[in-house]
């Protein structure tokens, strides 16, 4: 059985780091008996002062179908130790201080094995404008360094591998590995009442995911709408937090129909409960290059009213959810206006077709998956 490193950020009992975990905990539930696969992460979760309780440093710990390497900090002793002892090595990130030091480690020559990158969504459009600056900064050096030319880019679609090679140039290798579904379905359960509508933002507050457009979409909306809205997500900024509630707080004078509340962080693995219990997921993020959410929200039957900025770009014809232009806020309304329209019976017929839809991209997702070129 081939040995696979997977260096991460965090790993499961941690979930606030949302995408990037999720992504991890379903290729080893998918593929764990398949692989001997070990993650190397931190021994906390994101804004956590304390190691997790019962695990054991120097040493791999089992956690479902992986064996895991909890440490306070990723130090290029341990990484080559681990390393060592593999047939592949696969880092889950691009600028963190992990994701330098394996690049490093692989230039020197001291990880023998091949090393393949997932850049995680960081080349799109959107997400690169964000501290801009220093990225392009970081990729000058990374180049100027050669570290780049040493790797193989895991990229999730054929759209973020353009978007790599639109920056790092044409000749980069890429291997496209689509994210793999969550195991387990939840179906819907919420009984949609007429002329209002139930809806959930779930993702981590911060600027990239633009939970601040939605009282903006809220605007154009006729101002005796039933709207409860409620937001789930880390706290990652909590300025941004506190810019959405003051601009969402203004609805009360203009849309007093319109309520909200901030439930804080989600338990990841309930997630699909969650997404079951409400009507909608309005999420109008800047860039996703995958979106565990968008997915989740889809095998619960909760209809996705998303940004073009992400993968699932054929909810429109496929009648399963709404994709509008990521800053265009009347696209967004009119979505909703169209769900605010319809009876528990038409929004079932939705949710049908949102079930159908997932259930074909999960079962070609994972037949047909570029894990198992990249693992050999």
């Amino acid at each position: 059985m081939r040995k696979i490193l997977i260096i991460a950020g965090r790993y499961l009992p941690g979930y606030r780091d949302g995408g990037p975990v999720r992504s991890i905990i379903n290729l080893t539930e998918w593929f764990g008996d398949e692989y001997d696969i070990r993650i190397m992460c931190h021994d906390r979760d994101h804004g956590d002062t304390k190691p997790y309780d019962g695990i054991r440093f120097g040493e791999y710990n089992r956690v479902g179908k992986a064996l895991v390497w909890y440490t306070p900090k990723h130090s290029a002793e341990e990484m080559e130790k681990l390393a060592g002892d593999v047939d592949v090595v696969y880092v889950a990130g691009l600028y963190d201080q992990y994701a330098r030091l394996a690049m490093k480690l692989n230039k020197e020559g001291k990880i023998k094995a091949p090393v393949f990158v997932a850049p995680m969504g960081s080349f799109s459009p959107e997400a690169f404008r964000i501290k801009g600056y220093k990225k392009r900064l970081f990729i000058l050096y990374m180049n100027l360094t050669g570290m780049f030319s040493e790797i193989t880019w895991s990229v999730t679609s054929s759209r973020e591998e353009e978007e790599l090679k639109s920056i790092l140039g044409q000749n980069s290798r890429c291997i496209i590995a689509s994210d793999l579904p969550r195991r387990g379905v939840t179906k819907h359960i919420h009984i949609k009442e007429d002329k209002s509508l139930k809806l959930i933002f779930l993702s981590r507050i911060a600027r990239k995911k633009n939970l601040g457009l939605i009282p903006d979409i809220f605007r154009q909306l006729d101002d005796d709408v039933r709207i409860k809205l409620d937001i789930y997500g880390t706290p990652e900024d909590k300025d941004y937090l506190h810019e959405c509630m003051e601009k969402l707080d203004g609805l009360r004078h203009t849309h007093p129909n319109c309520r909200w509340e901030y439930k804080g962080e989600a338990d990841s693995e309930k997630v699909p409960c969650l997404f079951a219990d409400y009507d909608a997921f309005i999420f109008p993020t800047l860039g996703e290059n995958y979106g565990h959410v968008i997915a989740e929200s889809l095998s619960a039957g909760c209809i996705p009213v998303i940004s073009d900025t992400t993968p699932w770009l054929d909810l429109n014809e496929n009648e399963c959810g709404y994709v509008c232009p990521v800053k265009d806020t009347a696209s967004f309304a009119a979505a909703l206006n169209e769900l605010l329209t319809m009876n528990e019976n038409e929004l079932s017929e939705k949710r049908e077709k949102c079930y159908s839809y997932i259930d074909s991209v999960n079962g070609n997702s994972v037949q047909d998956s570029g894990y198992r070129s990249i693992f050999g």
